[in-house]
């Protein structure tokens, strides 16, 4: 995970440069992408230091519970 998020960080690194420099790329808003691959870079990061996957942690799985609606009458 480290080596990903090395590379979106690299990657957000060249859309900021990009942006800096003037040039325009034809559809995407150069900031806005650099910014989704920061926030990825920190997601990966994060996820690599907790020892986590995103939405359970590694070593636990979570029990599904049922959602009972009351039924109408």
């Amino acid at each position: 995970m480290d080596v990903l998020a090395l590379i979106l960080t690299v990657a957000a690194m060249l859309m900021f440069l990009f942006a800096a420099s003037g040039r325009e790329l034809r559809r995407f808003n150069e900031v806005a992408v650099g910014l989704v691959l920061l926030s990825a870079a920190l997601i990966c990061q994060f996820t690599s230091i907790t020892n986590t996957h995103i939405g359970r942690l590694a070593g636990s799985p979570v029990p599904r519970r049922e959602i009972r609606r009351p039924r109408r009458r």
